[in-house]
């Protein structure tokens, strides 16, 4: 408690002793209580004009053409341009178009419109409901629906055209890329048309490479070795057929009276004697002298065509041929195994020629056997490049197909729309400066200081206000206290004081009063209603 008491008492003093000095909070509140409400009532009223944006970005089009087209998240988009909707070159083309460049002539005087541009257009977001306010403070009330109605038409247009650009920079993108890879293709399609071309008997992959032209010329080997094997056999057995065959029934022994079927020169000549000497048996007996002469005669021309046909006979044997008997009387069993000799003979011949000219092929592919490894290698390698460099065509091909769709389903209206809540309109009545609050703040300020000021003086130069502040602070003990001789001269004096200090504070106050009165009433201190009454 006695702590306490102690506190109130100090306190009290302080109050006191800042009482006693209210000098200093008379001159403090009239020095800055009218300069500052002087410079707050001068100035300029400020006009805000706002607009309110929605930018709806579900897009019916987007689930439907999901996996078709490729699509930029719009939202991202928006709140890109928006980030970047005060950007330096963006604010230089709204002081274009708004005719603010024209005050300005230097460069510094260019960024400090900039700068407070920057400044003073105010872009808020609700980033879930994706609505955008911009709102801009211009002494000039036309001036600031001017700028907003400007800054709003930008954010639109930077909008789609971001979108656009982002498009045409993808499908530019991805052209000269598809250009790149067709000339890229061609090369390697002539590479590899040039490698199979060169090493079209020895490319792997294909019915003409190494290992199947060589299995195929082994096979075909096999099989003409085969075939000669079996002709072999079959020309063996013919020729041994042959063996126990005559080629011509008779000839061995040829009869001119047997075998007459045998034609000669001397057979009209036989036929022509048998007839007289039948005419003449007819006539004569067997020993008339006639008879007996053409018989001798005809027996001589038997002999004649037998010793013929026997000299025919050895020539057909020594040389194999008897077509000088003509087909009367050839074997045809013997002429058919000669027949089948000949054929076996013949195919004998075209397959040994056949089988040389598939052993010197085989010899030949087995003489580049080490260098199929390297070419194999070379082949893989233009195959594999030219199978990469194809499948990144076709799918540049694919994503440009995706990208047009795309870019069409971005053009229509359907995919982000723009729609504004509040347009930009024209103000009426000043938005600031929130000159009561200035004022107040002023008030409290003056007067703040002057009991600031009071206090410390009071600290520095202190005055004994009371016997218990003696012992407090000297130690010294009090026995009594004496009565100012003149106690009513000196209340008096305080009277005085508390009067004028009174009507300083109260005169302040009704000023104050009446500048929030026509802050409230005309919008800002009516000074042409002063001007008019001086």
């Amino acid at each position: 408690m006695l702590g306490i008491q102690e506190a109130i008492d100090q306190i009290h003093t302080y109050v006191k002793g800042v009482w006693i000095k209210k000098r200093y909070i008379i001159i403090s509140t009239w020095l800055i209580c009218p300069l500052g409400w002087a410079y707050v009532a001068n100035l300029p009223d400020q006009y805000a004009s706002s607009a309110r944006l929605f930018v709806d970005t579900s897009s019916l089009l987007r689930p439907l053409l999901r996996g078709l087209a490729v699509y930029n998240n719009p939202s991202e988009q928006v709140n890109l341009v928006a980030r970047t909707l005060l950007s330096r070159p963006n604010l230089e083309k709204i002081a274009r178009e708004a005719d603010l460049d024209i005050t300005v002539t230097t460069q510094a005087e260019m960024d400090d419109l900039i700068n407070n541009m920057r400044r003073d257009i105010k872009l808020n977001s609700t980033a879930e409901q994706n609505i955008y306010s911009i709102r801009y403070n211009s002494p000039s009330p036309e001036l600031a629906q001017k700028i907003v109605q400007i800054t709003l038409n930008e954010f639109v247009e930077n909008s789609l055209g971001n979108n656009r650009q982002s498009s045409d920079s993808a499908e530019e993108f991805i052209n000269r890329q598809i250009e790149e890879y067709e000339q890229r293709l061609e090369e390697a399609e002539q590479r590899l048309a040039a490698f199979k071309v060169s090493r079209i008997d020895r490319a792997p992959g294909s019915s003409r490479d190494y290992y199947s032209q060589l299995q195929r010329q082994i096979s075909e080997l096999q099989s003409t070795e085969l075939r000669i094997l079996e002709l072999n056999s079959q020309l063996e057995a013919a020729k041994a057929q042959m063996i126990g065959e005559a080629p011509v029934f008779g000839l061995a022994a040829p009869d001119s009276r047997v075998a007459p079927s045998i034609s000669t020169k001397y057979d009209n000549r036989i036929a022509a004697l048998e007839s007289s000497i039948d005419d003449l048996l007819i006539q004569y007996t067997e020993i008339h002298p006639e008879v007996v002469k053409t018989k001798n005669l005809l027996e001589n021309l038997y002999d004649e065509r037998e010793a013929h046909i026997k000299s025919l006979s050895d020539v057909a044997e020594e040389t194999g041929s008897y077509s000088q008997f003509g087909n009367i009387n050839q074997n045809p069993v013997y002429q058919e195994l000669k027949l089948s000799v000949a054929q076996y003979e013949g195919q004998l011949s075209q397959l040994n020629v056949r089988a040389d000219n598939i052993r010197s092929k085989i010899a030949e592919l087995e003489k580049i056997v080490d260098l199929v490894p390297q070419i194999e290698a070379e082949a893989q390698g233009l195959n594999r490049d030219y199978e990469i460099t194809r499948e990144k065509y076709l799918e540049l091909i694919s994503r440009r197909e995706q990208a047009e769709l795309s870019r069409k389903a971005e053009a229509t209206s359907d995919d982000v729309q723009f729609r504004v809540i509040d347009p930009p309109t024209l103000p009426t009545k000043p938005s600031g400066p929130n000159r009561i609050l200035f004022y107040s703040m002023i008030l409290f300020v003056g007067f703040g200081t002057g009991l600031g000021i009071a206090f410390l003086v009071s600290q520095i130069n202190p005055v004994v206000l009371s016997p218990s502040q003696l012992v407090s602070n000297f130690g010294i003990p009090v026995f009594g206290k004496v009565s100012h001789i003149d106690a009513k001269a000196i209340a008096k004096v305080d009277r005085r004081r508390m009067l004028v200090f009174s009507a300083s504070s109260l005169a302040l106050l009704l000023i104050f009063i009446g500048l929030v009165y026509a802050d409230i009433v005309y919008g800002r201190l009516p000074i042409y209603l002063l001007g008019n009454l001086i």
